[in-house]
């Protein structure tokens, strides 16, 4: 039987309320041009959030598609609920839109780890990008 560790008082201790808002559905308003008009739900949760590492992009071999590369602003999500992929998170004024998971459910009481990119990031921002180079 494989041990289960509760880092619960962990994440708890460096935790900030985080606000997620999921598209549930939606429909084409075909009054409005055919226009995708989204049904989401809002609500918030404490989480530890933290800065992404280059550490944490080779040891959880972390890739964002198309060629793209996550930077210093994107960050990681520690947190014991489940979050939709694509979501969108506010924290601390900025947006961000989750993009992947490491599920640690199995050791871990229900811990989850997300990634998110920063949703107002420019394009070209020089040094900031982590490499996994170093």
């Amino acid at each position: 039987m494989a041990k289960h560790f509760d880092f619960r008082n962990l994440v708890d201790k460096y935790s900030s309320t985080i606000t997620i808002t999921e598209e549930t559905g939606g429909h084409y308003d075909h009054e409005d041009g055919g226009k995708w008009k989204a049904e989401t739900k809002t609500w918030e949760a404490r989480a530890a959030v933290f800065n992404l590492s280059s550490r944490d992009v080779r040891g959880y071999s972390l890739q964002y598609g198309e060629g793209g590369t996550f930077s210093r602003e994107d960050v990681k999500i520690h947190i014991h609920q489940e979050i939709i992929l694509g979501s969108t998170m506010l924290y601390k004024g900025n947006a961000y839109t989750v993009t992947n998971q490491v599920d640690f459910s199995d050791h871990a009481h229900g811990l989850r780890m997300y990634v998110a990119r920063r949703a107002d990031k420019l394009a070209n921002r020089g040094t900031d990008y982590v490499s996994s180079d170093y």
